[in-house]
Parts: structure tokens; C-alpha cells; sequence
């Protein structure tokens, strides 16, 4: 079977974006050579998720995913060693920071020390009420937000030029192979 080219006006008639069509107009023109290699090439271009959702079969938008999260499991295992090494690349320029700023800093908190006394011991007890009654408030929508924060954190790892790249070829190789 005949898989559908891809065209402007088809992008248009999904939905896609003002940005998407101008870029898919100054790239392709009219329509898109739908290849592996040209969806690569562009593949930090455009949103593959999207067009994953518009252009798919079900069989086909299932094997996009599994591709997907075996480039996102690569690309987060990628990034974690980047981070290490950068860690480890400018731990001793951060203990050359702190050693060059410290005299700065004690001289900053030795001046506004006096201050600082006075205006904690004047709001010390407004503070203290303050905290007493937020403080179930507080216990309680740190509780609720723990498991979205903890998703939230681990969804927004970098995903990286690789992970892209892996959406664009899962995308292009699904959309060349489902059955029209």
C-alpha cells in the first residue's frame, strides 16, 4: 500500500503549529521526502511526538513508543555520566570560588550581624506564629506534591540530540512501514 506523503497542508489540517508549518515550508517546500535520513536531519526541528500522534497507526504509534523509550533509557544513562564528569570537571574550580569569596562572605555577615540580631529578635515571635500555624498546611502539601515532584524531576532529565534523533528515525521508519 501507498503510505500518504507528508505535505503542508496535512500538517495543517492536524493541528500543527505556526513555527512547525514555517519550518516544514522553508525545508521541504510543498512536501516532505519522507526518509529516514531526512527525518535525522531534522530531527531537532520538529516535534516528532506530534506527528507520532497525527500520522500513526496504532501498530505503528506502539513500536514509535517502545523505540522512544529505549532512546530516552539510553539518553538519560548518557546524561547521567555527562553530569558526573562535569561534577568531577569543575569541582576544583568551585573550591577555587569558595576559597577566593570566603574572606568577602565573612566580612559581609560580620556587617549586617548587629542587623540581622535586631531584626530577628523583633520578628521572632510573629515568625514563630507564623510557622506554628502553616505548619500542618506545609506537612501536607509536601506529602501531596512528593510523588509529582519525584515524576516531574525524573521526566525533566535532558533528553539530548540522541533522543531526538532516535524520535525521528522510530517515527520515520513506523510511518514508511504501517499499512495504509
Amino acid at each position: 500500500m501507498t503510505i500518504q506523503p507528508i505535505t503542508y497542508e496535512l500538517l495543517k489540517s492536524k493541528g500543527a503549529c505556526a513555527e512547525a508549518l514555517a519550518d516544514f515550508r522553508r525545508i521541504f517546500g510543498d512536501t516532505a521526502p519522507l526518509t529516514v535520513e531526512a527525518a535525522v536531519v531534522n530531527a531537532q526541528t520538529f516535534n516528532w511526538d506530534f506527528a507520532a500522534r497525527h500520522f500513526l497507526s496504532a501498530s505503528a504509534l506502539k513500536a514509535y513508543n517502545e523505540a522512544k523509550a529505549s532512546a530516552w533509557k539510553a539518553c538519560d544513562e548518557a546524561t547521567a555520566s555527562a553530569w558526573k564528569a562535569y561534577n568531577e570537571a569543575t569541582a576544583s574550580a568551585w573550591k577555587a570560588y569558595n576559597e577566593a569569596t570566603a574572606s568577602a562572605w565573612k566580612a559581609y555577615n560580620e556587617a549586617r550581624a548587629p542587623a540581622l540580631k535586631a531584626y530577628n529578635e523583633a520578628t521572632a515571635p510573629a515568625l514563630k506564629a507564623y510557622n506554628e500555624a502553616t505548619a500542618p498546611a506545609l506537612k501536607a502539601c509536601d506529602e501531596a506534591r512528593a510523588p509529582a515532584l519525584k515524576a516531574c524531576d525524573e521526566a525533566r532529565a535532558s533528553a539530548g540530540k540522541a533522543y531526538n534523533e532516535a524520535k525521528a528515525r522510530a517515527f520515520a521508519e513506523a510511518y514508511m512501514e504501517q499499512k495504509q
